[in-house]
């Protein structure tokens, strides 16, 4: 189940790459800037404000997921999951589809396309979501089908899955993009609805085999975003396996709102006050202190 394919993109890997976004996710982060990935099953995502009410929904075979209300609009049945049909009908783009299954054939057909930009850039295929890891079956046979077209692979991955999995795809020359977004178990339960002592290993276990590692930190007001949680996450980062010969690169990702827009299109509310921005001397501080631990520090990735 895979929710979109972008191409071009220069910040999910190294080089210009196509990121294949995977459907589904074992945690549900309230800031997610890509709420239609969480669930694993297809969704409606309804932009209210294009509906001219014509009722080609309606009309056509919704599935039960679309209905009239008094207002002369539609509702959405979020218990309904919507049929594929639904991807096309909406003249207005009132109603768009998050979700489609696709084979490895299908998804391999469209990466090649750019195998000459990938050529001169260094770049390639990426592997993210959701979490690529959580359809480990799948995602192992595209990784399989990639490295026969001779394309660069990389997984951006919250590792919150089990070890087999992450055990499965290290097999093969991946680079990984990995988030750490708290070492604290409650916290991050609170948060996510994970389980951080899934994610540490997993990172432990990277490190210790020598992969291709890059850190990725969300900094997020609230959550994260204050020197004694950075500096538990900087501290377990530290005692990593540190990379031959090079520094460890932790890249922090300020926050940013623009993904409030996906969640009324979803019927869901977000958790945080519009507007809402971490300092830029927060970030600097941030950098300093991973800096002052020998780490390559990059903000925004």
């Amino acid at each position: 189940m895979i929710f979109d394919i972008q191409r071009f993109s220069t910040h999910d890997g190294p080089g210009i790459r196509t990121v294949v976004f995977f459907k589904g996710c074992p945690l549900s982060c309230y800031w997610c800037e890509n709420p239609e990935s969480q669930s694993f099953n297809r969704e409606l995502m309804y932009i209210s404000r294009n509906c001219i009410s014509c009722g080609t929904c309606l009309r056509a075979d919704n599935g039960g997921a679309v209905h009239s209300n008094p207002a002369g609009g539609i509702s959405i049945d979020r218990d309904v999951e919507p049929p594929s049909e639904l991807a096309t009908v909406c003249p207005t783009l009132a109603l768009r589809l998050a979700g489609k299954e696709m084979s490895v054939e299908d998804i391999i057909a469209v990466v090649a396309k750019d195998k000459c930009f990938f050529a001169t850039s260094g770049g390639g295929l990426t592997l993210s979501g959701g979490e690529p890891l959580a359809q480990v079956d799948f995602a192992i046979r595209l990784i399989e089908a990639a490295a026969e077209e001779g394309l660069d692979i990389a997984i951006e991955s919250s590792l919150a899955v089990p070890l087999a999995h992450v055990k499965r795809a290290a097999a093969f020359p991946v680079h990984w993009l990995v988030d750490l977004k708290h070492t604290e178990s409650a916290a991050f339960r609170n948060a996510t609805g994970g389980d951080v002592s899934m994610v540490l290993p997993n990172l432990q276990y990277l490190a210790s085999i020598g992969a291709d590692m890059v850190i990725r930190v969300p900094i997020i007001p609230g959550f994260n975003d204050d020197e004694d949680v950075m500096r538990g996450i900087f501290q377990f980062v530290a005692e990593l396996r540190a990379p031959r010969d090079t520094r460890r690169r932790v890249d922090l990702l300020p926050y940013h709102d623009l993904a409030i827009g996906k969640y009324a299109s979803l019927g869901r509310s977000y958790a945080i006050q519009p507007g809402t921005r971490v300092p830029e001397s927060q970030m600097k501080l941030f950098a300093g202190m991973g800096q002052a631990l020998g780490f390559e520090i990059t903000i925004g990735g």
